[in-house]
């Protein structure tokens, strides 16, 4: 036993039989070459063997990154360009379900094809054209489906601005807002920003609405019991600078680093606009909201430059006729700014789509607001809504027209007298009081 003990103290020995490979003897006894190492010796070409291994993975990461961003800047590039080809400026049409006040009508008023609408009413029977058409049964999520690679190309640095517009109560805060169970544009936008933010990005929310004229921080901290609130917003001013980049004075911009507490500030702006009853609608919109996200992206090694592009989501205020609604005093009166304002929008769209050397931003403040994301280079997202019902069949040809102005006029050719005049009819009816 004691032998076997012993034997087991030495180190162990290992026999190779190629006398090549580090050194050799002779056994006398049967004349085999015998090579004796020891095995805690790590032999060179085995060190060598991980560090090569390394390196190779080290370069193999850094062709992977390149790869990387080269499929990005083409993924870019592919976008861009099929915007660009589809329009810069797209016009989507989402027809509200019927209202458990409505009046159902045995003839059907509105009919649509995917991109077609149709309205038939007494003596009446018009067509029109537009991008994309969401029947009543559409979903929120059919609607954000088709909106979501525009939001991409904010990401990827444009400026971008996606719009609700149409009749009062036709359903265009329900599609920005949504609710908790069906949310709606905003939201699910929000959201999907957070999702696709690459590391070097960050992000900051701002929320106002255009009021009779004057602008209102959605966000600002509530003011001293000796203030008001009107006084609070009087700090708002719109500046132009030297490059033409565009800056509200005194907005509140919040920096927020996932989505959860961006929907929070957003949940605190909406609560905060202006709402009224009328004969259409029990809480209708009295101004235009407007969110804006900004999305900055630092500057890279290689460009050095930081990229600062701003994504506006807007639920304008309902367009009225304003003997319909039965506004009276101060009602009556942001009704009137509505319109006008909404006015203003439809003649810089039109300006835009013929590249008139003068756009007239400074007709309204909400197209002042919006100039840096309506003009070259940006993305825009108009979507109209309308009713389905034959007693609004006046407000939704004059949105449907408002739509036509936007999509339909040809570049570099002048407008016609009757093409300039194009909803001039539309806007008298929603004007007339």
């Amino acid at each position: 036993m004691w032998k076997m003990l012993l034997s087991m103290e030495e180190p162990p020995l290992m026999k190779i039989s190629d006398p090549d490979e580090i050194g050799s003897n002779c056994d006398p006894s049967d004349g085999i070459p015998v090579v004796y190492t020891d095995v805690n010796v790590v032999p060179k070409h085995e060190k060598e063997g991980p560090q090569q291994t390394l390196a190779d993975l080290q370069d193999q990461i850094l062709a992977s990154k390149s790869k990387q961003r080269f499929l990005v800047a083409k993924r870019r590039e592919a976008l861009n360009k099929l915007l660009d080809i589809k329009g810069s400026i797209r016009v989507f049409c989402r027809v509200r379900s019927f209202l458990p006040n409505d009046k159902r009508e045995i003839r059907q008023t509105v009919s649509t094809g995917s991109e077609k609408i149709t309205i038939r009413s007494t003596g009446i029977k018009k067509e029109f054209r537009v991008d994309k058409v969401f029947p009543q049964e559409a979903a929120q999520e059919d609607v954000f489906i088709e909106v979501e690679p525009i939001l991409k190309s904010a990401i990827d640095g444009h400026n971008v601005c996606i719009f609700a517009y149409g009749q009062t109560g036709t359903g265009k805060t329900f599609t920005m807002e949504g609710t908790k169970d069906q949310p709606g544009i905003v939201p699910r936008a929000i959201e999907e920003l957070f999702h696709h933010l690459n590391p070097d990005q960050s992000i900051t929310i701002s929320m106002l609405e255009v009021y009779m004229g004057s602008l209102k921080d959605l966000l600002a901290r509530k003011p001293p019991s000796n203030k008001t609130v009107e006084s609070a917003s009087k700090c708002l001013s719109i500046h132009t600078g030297c490059n033409g980049s565009l800056e509200i004075e005194g907005l509140t911009d919040v920096v927020v680093t996932d989505h959860r507490e961006a929907i929070r500030w957003y949940t605190k702006g909406k609560r905060a606009r202006a709402t009224s009853w009328t004969n259409v609608n029990e809480a209708s919109s009295r101004s235009h909201c407007l969110t804006r996200i900004t999305i900055f992206q630092s500057g890279s090694a290689e460009k050095g430059k930081a990229v600062v592009s701003r994504l506006w989501l807007v639920d304008l205020g309902g367009s009225e006729r304003l003997l319909k609604t039965g506004a009276v005093g101060l009602t009556l009166d942001e009704g009137r700014a509505i319109n006008l304002s909404l006015s203003a929008l439809g003649d810089v769209i039109a300006a835009l789509k013929m590249r008139r050397k003068h756009i007239p931003y400074r007709n309204s403040k909400l197209t002042q607001i919006l100039r840096n994301s309506l003009g070259e280079g940006s993305k825009v997202l108009m979507l109209v809504h309308i009713s389905p019902s034959e007693n609004d069949v006046a407000e939704t040809i004059c949105s449907l027209n408002f739509a036509n102005r936007a999509r339909a006029v040809e570049p570099n050719k002048e407008l016609s007298e009757a093409s300039h005049h194009l909803c001039y009819s539309c806007k008298y009816l929603c004007m007339q009081c």
